[in-house]
């Protein structure tokens, strides 16, 4: 059927702004309490293309803040009200969302089928912002299973959609992706220029969330060049963003860097009590890439304090779940590891 609407709905409207701008801001709560809100009114109205969006909106922020299971509830709901009401563009969102939600669990052929289901439905809705949005996921993918060449092919065609589009914050999240690709090749010039062009979009609309991410992954690049101080300070941003949004992932995220930090540091013992938190939160999120791959810095720490036997389990769990979910890039680094002396 293709139902449509005769309208938005005017107070649905405002609550979804307001929680917009309170999701931008770190205002986690009053964001949680706008979105519910617009979901309730749009319940009992016509206006059921908002609700797809509404709901879809919703299940982002449970997301960002590593409520796996909840997110993954309304993004169902949103794709089964969007097929019903023959809605493309809310069907591809949701399955677009979906994907994301297969690929944090580790099922990367999972995701990328339904990534590819959600870029049929965006052409079909000659929707260019969208299908940049999918080009970008199928990005991360290709970069997780250590197909890097494909990774910068689906970054580009994703910028230059959105850069088309006039899409600042979704060109920030590829600036950022084109970073680590960069740090991860050792290309460290180019890795800060794209950096400071995402740090420089989200400062300029108050985008908590990928400031934080930045910064996390501008860590990162300093603690693989021995920047230690500048690594440190860029750490503790990202959690300070993290805690300010009450982002579990993210503070995982980056307590894996505080992690490796210490480490680098001697500092043994207080990177394992990191890591553990760290453990715990990823679990919380279900994403079995960030657990595996704190399961690695865990096992390289037992090395370092002389306990091989408990470092090659650690990493022997690890290499199982990266086997599973198909990064075989991580999973081959892995097996060196287990396979050194």
């Amino acid at each position: 059927m293709n139902q449509a609407c005769t309208g938005a709905h005017p107070a649905a409207v405002e609550h979804l702004g307001r929680a917009r701008a309170a999701e931008r801001s770190g205002r986690t709560g009053e964001a949680r309490h706008e979105y519910e809100a617009a979901v309730a009114v749009l319940a009992g109205s016509d206006d059921v293309r908002t609700l797809v969006d509404a709901l879809r909106a919703k299940g982002n922020l449970h997301l960002h803040c590593g409520e796996t299971e909840v997110a993954e509830r309304l993004y169902s709901q949103s794709l089964a009200v969007a097929e019903v009401v023959d809605y493309a563009i809310g069907t591809s969102k949701a399955l677009n969302c979906i994907a994301a939600i297969a690929q944090r669990r580790g099922s990367l052929d999972e995701a990328e089928r339904r990534y590819r289901e959600a870029a049929i439905a965006a052409e079909r809705a000659r929707d260019t912002r969208l299908c940049g949005m999918i080009q970008q996921n199928l990005g991360i993918v290709a970069s997780v299973r250590g197909d890097r060449e494909a990774a910068f092919e689906a970054y580009r065609r994703s910028l230059r959609a959105f850069e088309a589009t006039g899409d600042e914050e979704a060109a920030s999240w590829v600036w950022n992706n084109i970073g680590r690709l960069h740090g991860e090749l050792g290309e460290w010039d180019d890795a800060e220029r794209a950096f400071g062009e995402a740090e420089n979009l989200a400062a300029g609309r108050g985008d908590t969330l990928v400031s934080s991410v930045v910064e996390r992954n501008r860590g990162e690049s300093f603690l693989a060049r021995g920047r230690l101080a500048d690594a440190t300070t860029a750490c503790e941003r990202a959690l300070d963003l993290a805690e300010l949004r009450g982002d579990g992932l993210r503070r995982a995220e980056a307590l894996k860097l505080r992690a490796r930090i210490e480490r680098e540091r001697g500092d043994h013992h207080a990177a394992i009590a990191t890591l553990s938190e760290a453990c715990e939160l990823a679990k919380h999120a279900e994403d079995e890439v960030l657990g595996a791959e704190l399961l690695c810095e865990l096992g390289e720490l037992w090395r370092k304090l002389g306990d091989r036997g408990v470092a090659g389990a650690v990493w022997s769990e690890a290499l199982a779940a990266f086997t599973r979910v198909g990064a075989r890039r991580a999973a081959d680094d892995t097996s060196a590891r287990i396979a050194s002396p």
